[in-house]
């Protein structure tokens, strides 16, 4: 509420007063000595101002508004008693308060920029009116954390700091209007939000995500999937769309599809030449210009059970003493598979094993038990291979074992005594041989055996040749010696004994003798017939 009052004087055809826009009433007293009576005349104002027509006062009957109307001329007629009339010319200013926020042109701008953008290029101009008086200052209130732009006094938006679209593709910003009023307190606001799109340009090369290494089993089917490639570009649209190229393919083994990425087997694998094989891969966006990254991708290739343990010969030939001690190593066998993991661990076994044993693991062929040339002189053996495969793939070997013999029996006489009989005074007893023999049950060396006299000739009477013919050297004489004992070694490294029994037969070659040559006895005359009277006896070294 606001009061001006104002001594008319009559001398003054011109009033004039300064009104607010925002005052609720106005008052305007004019004085005079006598009762007056005010009327209004003319109003520009549409009946803005009322006139007390006692008092004087002018009354508001609405708000002026100077944004609509800054100006309003009223002629007020002045009347004193009944015959004295004048007229006054009242003007009215309406003052500007700042009572209308700022005004953007639209809520909602929308502003489109290449990443490349040059930094203070301007963009975007932000319209905005005030009806009050005064300037206007517009700032970027929020969604610009990063001092990315800036607003000229002339309203256009500008880059302050290079983009990157990849780093952030949009910009959301509140941009503030507000006017410059005083104090500050009595400033008012407005806001209008203005969304910058960054347009890609193609300044980011493709970059493979997926993995490097693949696997894949030798016995896959030809144009199988062996891995699916993926690049990705940080660039949007065309920019960002990708196509797959092989710059070598090992040999045509493999093949891509430039859209998908996917990589197809077009050769049949085997592992067993190559385990390992390489594709160098091009990711090329379709940019203008274009941009391609390559890298290389590995193949492993995965072992299936495709071959057989093979082993080194087709059969083994071998040759072992019959003293060979139990636990006693005779061969590593070892038999190759060219495949991997279990599918090439080698495991073996032995049919008949008989006295031997293999090392399941490591292949080695031992003595189990005790051997015998004179048994068995032979094995025939066969050794398995077998992989540990799923489905286990195996090979088989012959193994000829020859027993070696050793001087391990000795040598037999049968019998071991020979009883031989001699007549004695042979003319040529040279001409009596008996052939003598011992078995040996060794074979080679250690069965040859050789023939001599151990005892029973110290006479010297007999001989023995090395191959066993025994010989009567001197004719015997059964009434000096008429029996004999010899013992005859046959001898390898180990001996056997012979014992011959000579039994010298009686020839009637010695004359009867009598034990005395004269013989003096005495008989009685009267001794009666029969009696014994004398002892004669003749002695005869024959026999019989």
């Amino acid at each position: 509420h606001s009061r001006w009052q104002t001594q008319m004087a009559f001398s003054q055809t011109v009033y004039s007063f300064q009104v607010k826009e925002d005052v609720g009433k106005v008052e305007a007293q004019m004085d005079s000595p006598t009762p007056i009576t005010y009327t209004v005349q003319e109003d520009d104002g549409e009946n803005v101002f009322l006139l007390n027509p006692v008092s004087g006062e002018f009354l508001l009957s609405r708000s002026l508004d100077f944004e609509a109307q800054r100006f309003y001329i009223l002629t007020v007629e002045v009347q004193q008693g009944h015959s004295q009339v004048s007229s006054v010319r009242v003007y009215f200013n309406a003052l500007d308060v700042n009572d209308n926020p700022p005004v953007f042109s639209q809520n909602n701008f929308t502003a489109s920029l290449l990443e490349d953008t040059r930094i203070r290029t301007c963009f975007l101009s932000l319209n905005v009116s005030d009806k009050d008086d005064g300037e206007v200052e517009l700032t970027v209130a929020s969604g610009d954390e990063l001092g990315m732009f800036f607003i000229r006094s002339t309203g256009s938006l500008c880059l302050n700091k290079e983009l990157d679209r990849e780093s952030q593709s949009s910009y959301n910003l509140t941009v503030t209007a507000k006017d410059c009023a005083r104090p500050a307190s009595l400033q008012l606001t407005s806001t209008a939000r203005v969304v910058v799109e960054v347009e890609d340009i193609n300044d980011n090369a493709p970059f493979f995500v997926s993995a490097q290494h693949a696997g894949i089993t030798e016995d896959s089917a030809l144009h199988s999937v062996v891995m699916t490639l993926h690049a990705e570009d940080e660039d949007a649209g065309s920019n960002a769309k990708i196509l797959y190229y092989l710059l070598n393919s090992s040999g045509g083994t493999f093949s891509i599809d430039n859209t998908t990425g996917e990589v197809f087997l077009e050769e049949i694998l085997d592992r067993e030449k190559a385990d390992t094989l390489t594709i160098t891969v091009t990711a090329t966006d379709m940019g203008s210009p274009q941009i391609a990254t390559t890298m290389n991708f590995t193949v492993h290739v995965e072992d299936v059970n495709d071959n057989d343990p093979v082993f080194s010969h087709s059969n083994y030939s071998l040759f072992i003493k019959e003293d060979a001690q139990r636990g006693t190593s005779l061969f590593h066998f070892e038999a190759q598979d060219q495949d991997i993991g279990s599918n090439g661990q080698v495991r073996y076994s032995l049919t008949p094993a008989g006295p031997f044993v293999v090392d399941a693991v490591r292949g080695v062929l031992s003595l189990r038990d005790q051997l015998d040339r004179e048994r068995d002189s032979n094995y025939s053996l066969i050794l398995t291979a077998a992989d540990q495969g799923d489905v286990p793939r195996s090979a088989t070997v012959t193994i000829s074992i020859t027993v070696l013999d050793v001087n391990d029996f000795t040598p037999q006489f049968s019998p071991e005594l020979l009883i031989i009989h001699v007549k004695e005074n042979e003319k040529d007893p040279s001409q009596l041989t008996n052939q003598v023999s011992a078995l040996d049950e060794d074979l080679g060396i250690n069965s040859q055996l050789i023939y001599f006299m151990q005892k029973g000739n110290s006479d010297g009477l007999f001989s023995v040749t090395p191959n066993g013919v025994f010989k009567i050297l001197h004719s015997l004489d059964k009434e000096r010696e008429p029996f004999y004992t010899v013992i005859i070694t046959a001898v390898d490294s180990l001996t056997g004994t012979l014992t011959i029994h000579i039994t010298v037969d009686d020839v009637n070659d010695n004359h009867p003798e009598f034990s005395e040559e004269v013989y003096n006895t005495i008989v009685s005359e009267d001794s009666p017939i029969g009696t014994v009277f004398a002892m004669i006896s003749a002695f005869d070294a024959d026999e019989g």
